[in-house]
């Protein structure tokens, strides 16, 4: 086969293979669950707020990430993780001092958070 031949082929195939990994990824990212936290009726500055807000949160995760049979280890873990950074993730998107800190408080873990300029 003439090697200008060959060369266009490899690179039709690497292209195509590209678009293939492509579309997987993004088909992956929309399946993604999710659930949305309603939270306008809450005062999150306030400790009382921010709690209610935190529990909402914590179902939610809990509801995406699911509750496996307690003697499945190695799905408790995968469940645990999963949680763990929804609720990481949900916090973070928020940008609330008050929620920040009781997340904080909660599960000693730091999460980065930009907070709103007032």
């Amino acid at each position: 086969m003439n090697k200008s031949i060959t060369n266009k082929l490899f690179q039709a195939v690497l292209a195509a293979g590209t678009l293939i990994v492509a579309v997987s990824t993004a088909a992956h990212a929309a399946q993604i669950p999710q659930v949305h936290v309603k939270y306008a009726d809450l005062n999150v500055s306030s400790p009382a707020g921010a709690a209610v807000l935190y529990q909402r949160i914590r179902v939610a995760a809990t509801q995406v990430c699911g509750t496996p049979d307690q003697r499945d280890l190695s799905r408790l873990v995968q469940a645990k993780t999963c949680t763990d950074k929804a609720i990481a993730n949900a916090v973070t998107a928020v940008g609330n001092a008050t929620l920040t800190d009781l997340y904080q408080t909660k599960t000693h873990n730091v999460v980065a958070v930009r907070f709103a300029a007032n």
